[in-house]
């Protein structure tokens, strides 16, 4: 007897969520025993050890386990990702995309700002960008556009941005799981560089976007796990939660005054509003953020799944944000008040690898701290007051276990999350770069006939490529992740806002395209040429957002001044917005 489609999706759903239960069994399994030894006594260093690398090693199976040469799975998982799922993976590459601005920012913008701008991205995927790409079925945002604008020099240009921007997050998500691996356990940076690249290459490589997708379902797992039990942890002690709303407002106010004396964050200011703006278009046009929203099954799943997502991020956010002031408030009750040769030996051990300093050095052991303090006229026997110590922020994400005193289990559930969500930022952003080159450069633009292993096999010796880049870049520490990040946001916005923006303007042609793109980043450019300070999240971020604006209304004038309306232009659009969406020529791989 033949099975219905509803009979049908039901078996399927659920042989799915079996194998999602085994991976969460597997993984519960692998840290609940890591928590084990850690009680019995086993070596701390060890314990701290184990879960960062069994999470590396654990992600990269799973994208290896689910290879496939099926062009519809490799480049859109089959389209089989549940809403559910696909907001969990969205939650991850947001959250990797976030990680490296986690309590310290260049420049003077908030944190809230920098907050208010994913989550204005997010939202804008959310509610427009991923239901528009799921309902025409474009495999990339890039992919919608070209067929927009068909003729090949507004492609490249496309394509250009496209595989940039992706290259350049890319980057910025290798550097973020090195520096977790690196600053958790020790590992030398060459070592931590060559296994954080074969990871990468084994999630993203053999299974596409399949593999990316569903390994960054279990990054978000490993990264909501990591930073909720030890928050837990605290709240079994009776220790209140230092949130606004949700916790302590007291203690939270008192934790982030400490933090802005420690010079970890800025005040904020009126250009906060440019900084949110220019970040929120880059992440809304970002090929690694799109990603998931291709998986789904139809619009309505984009749609919940880019909402699913924004919830997600909020706790991710408040969990993050809580572990940052709860290890600040723990960090001042040891130290701040009490003689520099009289501190818990876990501060001695954090300054001497260099997490914070001590009266300006890096303290060891007591008689080094009680000489740096003299060396700075603290009378003998003085206290410590906050302006004595200097902190980095990697000690403020990852030192709350040791100063609470929860154990080294926690403390390698940390380092896991943060790993996770950098491996799996680094895996989306490396095929959306590979994909740039193998399918909407090579197949699309040039040979639509060409077979499919030959398309697949472009796609991964390209990934190849930029995974080989990323481990030279981040075994040298070359480039700070928030630079990296956000000046890909920047060329993102510049680059395909404008464009997207004219996809609804029925006059524009292929020369507006053309004019708002080159505008757009001409704009981003020179912006960056002339501010003295181009490394800054907010001067890229007003860049960004200068470059959009500029660029669509450069494209806008000309469509008035040059063009006119085309059967095919007026058709597309109505399609995109009260038709099916179908405006691509079909993939026959697909």
């Amino acid at each position: 007897m033949r099975q219905t489609g509803a009979e049908e999706s039901f078996e399927e759903r659920a042989r799915l969520d079996a194998r999602i239960a085994f991976a969460v069994a597997t993984f519960a399994s692998a840290y609940g025993l890591v928590a084990l030894l850690d009680r019995v006594g086993a070596p701390e260093r060890l314990v701290a050890l184990l879960s960062p690398y069994f999470t590396v090693v654990a992600l990269a199976g799973l994208g290896f386990l689910l290879h496939s040469m099926r062009v519809s799975f490799y480049y859109a998982a089959s389209r089989a990702a549940p809403a559910s799922y696909a907001g969990l993976a969205t939650t991850a590459i947001m959250m990797g995309l976030a990680a490296p601005f986690a309590a310290r920012l260049s420049g003077h913008s908030s944190p809230g700002a920098v907050l208010a701008g994913f989550l204005l991205g997010l939202t804008a995927i959310a509610a427009s960008v991923g239901p528009l790409l799921r309902k025409t079925g474009a495999f990339s945002l890039t992919e919608l556009l070209a067929a927009r604008f068909a003729s090949v020099e507004p492609r490249l240009g496309m394509i250009a941005v496209a595989a940039v921007s992706s290259a350049i997050v890319a980057l910025a998500g290798y550097q973020t799981a090195v520096d977790a691996l690196v600053g958790f356990t020790g590992s030398g940076r060459p070592f931590a560089a060559f296994l954080i690249g074969a990871a990468i290459l084994l999630i993203a490589g053999p299974g596409g976007v399949g593999g990316v997708v569903w390994s960054a379902c279990a990054a978000a797992g490993v990264m909501l796990a990591g930073f909720a039990l030890p928050q837990a942890a605290l709240v079994a002690q009776d220790v209140a939660v230092a949130l606004p709303i949700l916790g302590d407002e007291a203690l939270w106010r008192e934790a982030t005054a400490l933090i802005e004396k420690w010079g970890l964050a800025g005040a904020g200011s009126a250009a906060d509003y440019a900084t949110a703006l220019g970040i929120a278009l880059g992440v809304a046009t970002l090929a690694p953020a799109l990603t998931p929203s291709v998986a789904t099954r139809d619009v309505p799943a984009a749609r919940r799944a880019g909402f699913a997502a924004l919830v997600w991020t909020l706790v991710a956010a408040a969990l993050v944000a809580a572990t940052i002031a709860a290890s600040a408030l723990a960090l001042s009750r040891a130290a701040i008040g009490r003689t520099p040769e009289r501190l818990p030996d876990a501060i001695y051990q954090a300054s001497g690898r260099g997490l914070l300093q001590i009266c300006g050095a890096r303290a060891d052991r007591p008689a080094s701290a009680r000489a740096a303090c003299l060396a700075r006229d603290l009378a003998p026997g003085a206290p410590l007051r906050p302006q004595d110590l200097s902190v980095r922020a990697e000690y403020l994400i990852g030192g709350l276990p040791q100063l609470a005193r929860l154990g080294a289990a926690f403390t390698g559930l940390i380092a896991s999350g943060l790993i996770a969500v950098g491996l799996v930022l680094a895996a989306a952003s490396l095929h959306a770069c590979a994909a740039a080159v193998g399918h909407d450069a090579l197949y699309r633009l040039r040979s639509e006939s060409a077979l499919t292993s030959r398309r697949l096999a472009i796609t991964r010796v390209a990934l190849v490529g930029v995974t080989a880049l990323g481990s030279a870049t981040s075994a040298a520490n070359a480039i700070d992740a928030r630079t990296l990040v956000g000046l890909a946001l920047a060329v993102s916005a510049a680059g395909l806002v404008p464009i997207l923006g004219l996809v609804f303007v029925t006059r524009a042609q292929e020369k507006d395209a053309m004019a708002a793109q080159l505008i757009g980043v001409a704009t981003m450019a020179g912006i960056l040429f002339v501010d003295p300070g181009p490394t800054a999240v907010g001067a890229l971020a007003w860049a960004g957002f200068a470059g959009a604006l500029s660029g669509f209304l450069a494209g806008v004038l000309s469509a008035r001044l040059w063009s006119q309306e085309t059967p095919e232009s007026v058709a597309f659009v109505r399609r995109l917005l009260r038709g099916d969406g179908k405006v691509l020529r079909e993939d026959k791989g697909a």
